[in-house]
């Protein structure tokens, strides 16, 4: 293959890699997060909800689709409305034990629902039953606490920034009290599935 060659065969992939997507914008980039679910019905959305339930992040979701990609960085600012890591212990738990004073955190969950009445807004009994344990979770730095319940043990590890909480339960043999934890994990891929108990992975 002659010099002109390779020029000429150097330049239609300069051109094939600069590409923009119609009108002239750059194509978005794959944020590498996903959620996973059972095919969506007609009309079904994904919504992104604080602890409190508000929506903070939301996406439409195509019938009989079982994935869709997320923009991460749409839901960042909600760092600002951290708290402080202990409170988001359960109500009936004991003192916690804190790698660090001052640690804040947030917490966020998956919802997929269906738009019965087309107004593009998660109202009462349009939640499909779907669940999963994994939360999306923000600190402030990277943090570990441990507390108890009357039947569970549970340590929470968690690095700095935004990551997937992973949620992982078992009961050791021949013991009453269970093993829980929530640790930030990678990728950050969520699977929403049929309810399962607390209990389960």
């Amino acid at each position: 293959m002659n010099r002109l060659t390779l020029l000429t065969l150097g330049s239609l992939l300069l051109a094939a890699c600069s590409q923009s997507a119609p009108g002239g914008e750059r194509p978005p980039l794959e944020s590498g997060i996903e959620v996973r679910f059972p095919p969506a019905p007609t009309d079904a959305f994904l919504s992104l909800l604080t602890e409190g339930g508000e929506s903070v992040y939301q996406v439409r979701v195509d019938a009989g689709k079982t994935s869709v990609s997320v923009d991460g960085t749409k839901w960042t600012a909600q760092s600002a409305n951290a708290q402080p890591l202990p409170n988001f212990r359960p109500a009936d738990a004991g003192p916690a034990g804190v790698s660090a004073e001052g640690i804040k955190a947030n917490f966020l969950h998956w919802v997929m629902w269906q738009d019965r009445n087309s107004d593009g807004k998660m109202n009462e009994g349009e939640a499909l039953d779907l669940m999963t344990h994994d939360r999306v979770v923000y600190v402030s730095q990277d943090a570990e606490m441990r507390f108890s319940t009357p039947d569970t043990v549970q340590v929470w590890k968690f690095t700095q920034g935004w990551s997937r909480a992973e949620h992982y339960v078992y009961l050791p043999k021949g013991s009453s009290t269970y093993q829980r934890s929530l640790t930030s994990s990678g990728p950050q891929r969520y699977e929403l599935h049929v309810p399962t108990p607390v209990t389960s992975q």
